[in-house]
């Protein structure tokens, strides 16, 4: 289980420009938990991810991995069980290096290169052959010279190549054409639910986030103002959503992202 007990991130501390990002916030992630997070910009979604991963430390409150608690402890020493995608397609790879010299450091935590085998190979051309995009034909090509959606499709297999404690997904397909996100949405929800991989997924798709997952947390100025399992989840409507978000915070759902997906 993953536990964030009272926790508070604020950023420009005591200045004109202070920002509360997460306020307080209390979340239980059991393991096995897909959740799907959704929010208007600035409702604290990234924070929170940051936090989890250790990009960001809190000011206040605790973060709880398997009964340790690793508030403070870096991003560095928390890496080698948390998965992390960002919505920027060319965030998660090396781009000087070749296909199978990116999957090589994520199989293998950084040995050396050279012990690249014959199997290795055929074990890397399988998980990419499934994405459907040709890129277990192209492990010597250097990943500079792929599209974003490949580039985002093979730091979904570097994440998960060996399963992570916990997958963060942060709006991992919105950068993406329809048809490479689709790819790449489809390739997540198979391999989370293969390997029961414990992930937390934002995204702006409110409808994504109905269908997805086992859980769907609302977030607005910091705060969880929704949370609700896989059975009360799948009865809702997108315009249910929006009714939820306006009594939850009191205001309308303006954000034309969620709102035109």
């Amino acid at each position: 289980m993953i536990e964030i007990k009272k926790m508070t991130k604020v950023f420009n501390e005591g200045t004109i420009n202070e920002k509360v990002a997460i306020a307080d916030l209390d979340l239980k992630i059991n393991d096995g938990d897909f959740i799907c997070i959704i929010g208007a910009n600035g409702s604290g979604k990234s924070t929170l991810l940051n936090c989890l991963s250790g990009a960001l430390i809190p000011e206040k409150g605790n973060i709880i991995i398997d009964g340790k608690d690793v508030t403070l402890l870096s991003q560095n020493k928390r890496a080698h069980g948390i998965g992390h995608l960002f919505q920027d397609p060319l965030a998660g790879t090396a781009p000087h290096m070749s296909i199978e010299e990116n999957l090589a450091l994520a199989a293998k935590s950084g040995q050396w290169l050279s012990t690249i085998s014959e199997k290795d190979r055929r074990f890397f051309k399988e998980k990419l052959a499934r994405l459907d995009m040709g890129l277990e034909d192209k492990l010597s090509v250097q990943v500079a010279t792929l599209s974003g959606g490949m580039r985002q499709a093979l730091t979904l297999v570097m994440n998960t190549i060996k399963t992570p404690r916990l997958l963060l997904l942060d709006e991992h397909t919105a950068a993406l054409d329809p048809e490479t996100a689709d790819k790449v949405l489809k390739m997540t929800r198979e391999t989370i639910e293969e390997k029961k991989i414990t992930c937390v997924m934002i995204t702006h798709n409110m409808q994504t986030a109905i269908e997805l997952g086992n859980r769907l947390i609302m977030m607005n100025d910091g705060k969880i103002i929704l949370d609700l399992n896989k059975e009360e989840k799948e009865k809702l409507t997108i315009d249910d959503l929006r009714e939820m978000f306006r009594k939850r915070s009191s205001s309308e759902l303006d954000d034309d992202r969620m709102i035109l997906s």
